[in-house]
């Protein structure tokens, strides 16, 4: 049987701890710092894999599509750093609840805090990575254009995304622990099926619809675009915005009846 809902306990909740960004900003930070304490380099050494990562799949990839490493470079520089971005958030929202196990039984606080917290502690990773991004725009010669202002909402909103996603995944993984090896899973097999290392304009007939329809693609999309000048496509942000109608709508639903049972599933 259903416990009965509590929707006005869960918009409390979410309300909170968005509200509380000097905390978040703060534990962030200090989460951030924690990770790479008595290292040389500190976060630039999840940037030096992923400069290693392009430049060895740009010279191998580039000369067997045929594609001049100028244009390929950007692209699959932009896309990685986007993924790398979500994908970490949405693995590491599997086991938000659970790792913050101590802080739940023992204080009454917003659980959509400790989410903010990990977005926030990964949007700092995310700017150590885009030292390689300048490093591939004096490359490549990217376009820095108006259209470049665009990551700034495009990133807003794809954390927005993050946020009900890893409320609800926190959620059933906290109740259910093989849920996060599955997304794990899932996400392994969506890197490659996502265009991400490769174009959209290397599929052909109905092979389009796996760009078309790919939600995970969408969310790329309107912050890679940006990032090499370019406004993204309608049809991008029209999938996003619906995500994040639907999808807050059902954490809605799913956070009111279930937030007051994941202090007894961690």
């Amino acid at each position: 049987m259903l416990p009965p809902p509590d929707y006005s306990g869960a918009i409390d909740d979410i309300v909170a701890g968005l509200r509380m960004r000097e905390i978040w900003g703060r534990m962030g930070w200090a989460e951030a710092k924690r990770r790479y304490r008595r290292t040389v380099i500190g976060p630039f050494w999840s940037s030096l894999s992923m400069a290693i990562f392009v430049v060895s799949l740009s010279i191998v990839w580039s000369q067997l599509w045929k594609i001049d490493p100028k244009e390929y470079v950007p692209y699959l520089t932009s896309g990685l750093m986007v993924w790398t971005f979500f994908s970490t958030c949405i693995t590491e929202g599997c086991g938000v609840f659970v790792a913050s196990e101590n802080l739940i039984k023992q204080l009454r606080i917003s659980y959509t805090m400790l989410v903010c917290i990990l977005i926030w502690r990964n949007i700092i990773v995310l700017l150590h990575n885009f030292a390689i991004y300048i490093l591939v725009v004096l490359f490549a010669h990217v376009p820095v254009t108006w259209a470049t202002l665009l990551a700034l909402p495009a990133l807003a909103l794809l954390c927005i995304n993050i946020i009900w996603i890893a409320i609800v995944l926190g959620m059933f993984c906290a109740r259910y622990r093989d849920i996060q090896q599955i997304i794990v899973s899932f996400l392994q097999v969506a890197l490659f099926v996502t265009p991400i290392l490769w174009s959209p304009a290397q599929l052909t007939g109905r092979a389009v619809y796996i760009v078309d329809y790919n939600l995970l693609y969408h969310y790329i999309e309107i912050l890679r675009e940006p990032l090499m000048g370019k406004a993204p496509p309608l049809w991008s942000w029209f999938m996003v915005l619906m995500s994040t109608i639907v999808g807050w709508g059902v954490t809605l639903f799913l956070y009111g009846r279930f937030r007051r049972r994941i202090a007894y599933w961690v």
